[in-house]
């Protein structure tokens, strides 16, 4: 053993020198000049470099909570070599120089068959590869910011790479205890990040109640500049983990947080206006239903005196019901009688677990009845004017009664005698009393007369629950995981329903047919543009050489933009393309700059353009922007001049125009939306082509905004972005995506490891791991929105469901057999 420690050592350390140079090597050319994220970038990874040497296994959390956020494309310009790749390059150089130490006692191991499947796939990516980047081109200034470059297969490639390399890490550091300790919470913060940046995209740009715009957010996502689902996949493999949280929960401060991540998970997800995020989260319940179902005969065996299935079908009745009142009620009363809805039946939901004192109920009752009409005519409308808010008479006695039943049944530390406990619960009903008739007061108030019958029926539903402590057993307990389960399927409520009946989301389901059929059609036409050679349908035509092969190969004989950058005699200059299209509307290639814009001030842009083919158009303005979707925007009034008579028309001219800012660059720090300067070629049905030089933006002061302006770095601290037309650039399907570009021998040996994963996570779950559940559900929701969108595009995207699949085939190593003794 010991000298297999020692050969393993001396295998590691060669690899954690390579890892080291070559992360310092990036570090030398990065761009981090430009914005404050290359200083927060800068700083954390010396932090990161002394937590592994301090703990080893920490990357088991830090690799997940940074691997959706550490995305700074947008400010360097750089997304082909990422900020993660040089985290996961330091990884690897700490990783491996302690690698082939003394094994832990809880490492894990991989099964014969794991091993082959991996092996498979390794050598399907390997073919994939050296097919895309072979024969290799000049590197030349396109070389690593291009997608139609060969070595996009390498930026592709990259994500099965580094799980490869992260595996030797994986069998000495994630044992079962280590995945909770240290992956889990890394999950759970890398999906708060994200949905704290999804509820400030939504707050700064079409406002957090907005539902009718067409924005669709894009967090922290740089590769949705071309489109994609990269967020929406990362949901579905993170969400689960939320659910996971709320039910191990330990304490009520855990469970709250849980319930407050989960929150902000579904409002990102419902957000996002996707149809494909939406299946996925209906097959990720669906599942774990599923497994409920399947773990009932053991909850038979404990109480033989009622079926656990027809517990399970009396609760998902009583929850069909509770839904369809709820969107009755919702769609006659709005947002506030769909929230007072949901409160009375959560009231409801707690006081039908406690033994409530039947022979008060009439005088409870009563009581309330009679309060309620001296307080409704204490609290008349104002005549002349509308009272604002909560201080409407039917909203503040509906927040008075509940504050009321809180009260009434906030838990007493020190106990109580019985008559105690059936006065304080008398005054619950009341309470309950009480937020039944301002229910049906706020329907009226909002709705009229039309609003009444759903609140009737949403009181007797809750009526009906009130009797739930009178069944034997009980169809739910007033325990952690009944709070749990009620408090997430009434968040789910509050945000599916007011989501799925707004403008865009209607909009969104009535063309799911018409969408359906030009997806279609478009994969049609990729599997169309793939040779008929047999090393292209056996091997693939290359890891990430879709986007190429569109270009020059698409049969509408379309001509997408495109961005290049270019060197004459030492001057180096950004050639914009324009769109070619024979018919319809040709998506420009917007490229961008951040640019801290002040408001209301004078600014001078200054740039030399040269231009050829027919009469092309140089789109220059500032907007307010994250990612697509400019809003706001101020046009730089900048008119392309012909050329002087004599000169010739290919020269180059010089303009400096000056205009004001505007808006633009208002509000509070936080709130403050970004601005960004975007350049963009439009022309004619033909494609013309504009090249750009020089580029200067100007303060009153003298200070220039723009970093690297003149493109001597290239693309450094420039991004570009396709606000709308993605078909060129992906094959929107996961399963298409593996067969055009790594043949049957890549997309049959990555099913088999799913199916090996899935099959052990599924006999994981069949004992009761809540773990494999929710990693089991975590990949069925990536497979369903990967129906629809090829998210093995999105290395980041990539890596996570890699390494979730590692996880899922480690098993822990047997412990040594130890012979008896002899009597």
């Amino acid at each position: 053993m010991a000298v297999h420690a020692a050969m393993a050592r001396l295998a590691a350390r060669p690899l954690a020198l390579l890892a080291g140079a070559a992360c310092m090597l990036a570090l030398r050319h990065y761009p981090l000049g430009h914005g404050w994220p290359g200083l927060l970038f800068a700083a954390l990874l010396p932090a990161y470099f002394l937590l592994l040497c301090w703990r080893p296994a920490c990357w088991l959390f830090c690799v997940p909570a940074l691997l959706p956020v550490l995305d700074l494309a947008p400010w360097t310009g750089w997304f082909f070599l990422e900020e993660i790749d040089v985290l996961l390059l330091l990884t690897v150089a700490c990783g491996y120089w302690r690698l082939g130490g003394p094994a832990h006692p809880a490492a894990a191991r991989l099964s014969p068959a794991a091993r082959a499947c991996l092996l498979l796939c390794s050598l399907a990516w390997l073919a994939a590869l050296l097919r895309g980047v072979l024969p290799l081109a000049p590197l030349d200034l396109n070389a690593w910011d291009n997608y139609l470059s060969p070595y996009n297969s390498l930026r592709l490639g990259k994500a099965w790479a580094w799980s490869m390399l992260l595996l030797p890490l994986l069998l000495r550091d994630a044992s079962a205890s280590a995945l909770r300790r240290y992956a889990l919470p890394g999950m759970l913060a890398g999906l708060a990040m994200v949905t704290l940046f999804a509820l400030w995209e939504r707050t700064v740009f079409p406002g957090l109640s907005n539902l009718s715009s067409d924005y669709r957010i894009t967090a922290p996502f740089s590769a949705m500049h071309t489109g994609g689902a990269a967020l929406d996949g990362y949901l579905a493999l993170s969400l689960p983990f939320a659910a996971l949280w709320l039910a191990r929960a330990s304490s009520r401060w855990q469970a709250a947080l849980a319930m407050l991540l989960l929150a902000l998970a579904l409002h990102a997800a419902f957000t996002t206006f996707s149809r494909g995020l939406y299946a996925a989260l209906a097959a990720a319940m669906l599942l774990g239903f599923w497994q409920t179902l399947r773990t009932a005969p053991g909850a038979a065996r404990r109480v033989p005196s009622q079926s656990p299935t027809r517990g399970v079908l009396l609760r998902l009745l009583l929850a069909g019901l509770g839904t369809v009142l709820l969107v009755y009620m919702f769609s006659l009363a709005g947002y506030r009688g769909l929230l007072a809805a949901v409160v009375l039946l959560a009231a409801s939901f707690v006081l039908a677990a406690r033994p409530l004192p039947w022979r008060l109920a009439p005088a409870s009752v009563l009581c309330a009845l009679c309060l309620q009409g001296l307080l409704a005519a204490w609290w008349p409308e104002p005549s002349g004017q509308q009272t604002a808010g909560w201080l409407k008479g039917p909203y503040f006695l509906f927040l008075l009664a509940a504050v009321l039943l809180v009260g009434a049944l906030w838990p007493d530390s020190a106990g109580g005698k019985a008559g105690k406990v059936s006065t304080r619960l008398g005054l619950a009903m009341m309470a309950w009393t009480m937020l039944a008739c301002n229910l049906a007061w706020i329907g009226w108030h909002w709705a009229g007369p039309p609003a009444l019958p759903p609140a009737g029926l949403v009181v007797l539903l809750a009526m009906l629950m009130l009797c739930n402590g009178r069944l034997r057993p009980p169809l739910w307990r007033l325990d952690r995981t009944s709070l749990s389960i009620a408090g997430a399927a009434g968040i789910l409520l509050l945000l599916a329903i007011p989501v799925s009946a707004s403008y865009y989301a209607t909009e969104r389901f009535a063309t799911t047919a018409f969408d359906m059929q030009g997806r279609l059609r478009h994969w049609r036409q990729a599997l169309a543009m793939q040779p008929p050679d047999w090393g292209d349908r056996l091997f693939g035509m290359g890891s990430g050489s879709f986007p190429a092969t569109y270009y020059w190969h698409n049969p509408q004989r379309e001509v997408p933009a495109s961005i290049a950058y270019a060197d004459e005699e030492g001057n180096r200059y950004v050639r914009l393309a324009s769109p070619g299209y024979s018919a319809g509307y040709g998506e420009l290639l917007r490229l961008l700059q951040r640019l801290p814009v002040q408001p209301a001030t004078r600014y001078t842009l200054a740039l030399d353009v040269r231009r050829t083919g027919p009469m092309p158009v140089l789109l220059a303005r500032l907007c307010q922007r994250q990612l697509l979707y400019a809003q706001g925007c101020v046009n730089v009034p900048l008119r392309l001049r012909p050329p002087p008579p004599g000169n010739p028309p290919e020269g180059w001219q010089h303009y400096e125009v000056p205009f004001d800012s505007a808006w633009l660059g208002a509000g509070a720090w936080l709130l403050r939306p970004p601005v960004q300067l975007e350049l963009a070629a439009s022309g004619t049905a033909t494609s013309s082509v504009l090249e750009v030089d020089n580029l200067s933006l100007r303060a009153p002061g003298g200070e220039e905004l723009i970093a690297n302006g003149s493109f001597t770095q290239a693309n450094n601290y420039w991004f570009f972005s396709s606000d709308h037309h993605h078909l060129p650039w992906h094959i929107k399907s996961m399963a298409l995506h593996l067969l055009i570009e790594t043949g049957w021998c890549g997309a049959l040996s990555l099913l088999a490891l799913l199916v090996l994963a899935g099959h052990r996570l599924l006999r994981q779950t069949a004992r009761g791991d809540a773990g494999a559940l929710a990693c089991a559900a975590a990949l069925l929701g990536f497979l369903v929105v990967g129906l629809f969108d090829s998210l093995l595009d999105v290395p980041r995207i990539a890596l996570l469901c890699y390494l979730m699949l590692l996880c899922a085939l480690l098993q822990p190593v047997p412990p040594p057999h130890v012979e008896s003794a002899p009597p």
